[in-house]
């Protein structure tokens, strides 16, 4: 139970994690994929496998799997 908002509600911190992990992803992949089709990655050691898109497609997967499974429902807030 959230301690001194007064409403009582419960919110999982995972909810909030899956939210971060989401906008994350979002800003990694469209900048990845611009940058693949451009040729203007920066020339790191691997930077011809793209880690900008892979990371930002993984990142916008599992937050949008974590923000979907820990959604705040209202049958949560009636258990309380």
């Amino acid at each position: 139970m959230a301690e001194g908002t007064g409403r009582g509600d419960l919110l999982s911190i995972w909810f909030f994690v899956g939210i971060l992990t989401l906008l994350y992803g979002i800003v990694l992949l469209p900048y990845g994929a611009w940058a693949w089709a451009t040729g203007r990655e920066a020339h790191t050691v691997l930077f011809q496998l793209h880690p900008t898109f892979w990371w930002g497609l993984l990142l916008s997967i599992l937050g949008g799997f974590y923000t979907k499974r820990f959604w705040p429902r209202s049958e949560d807030r009636m258990k309380t």
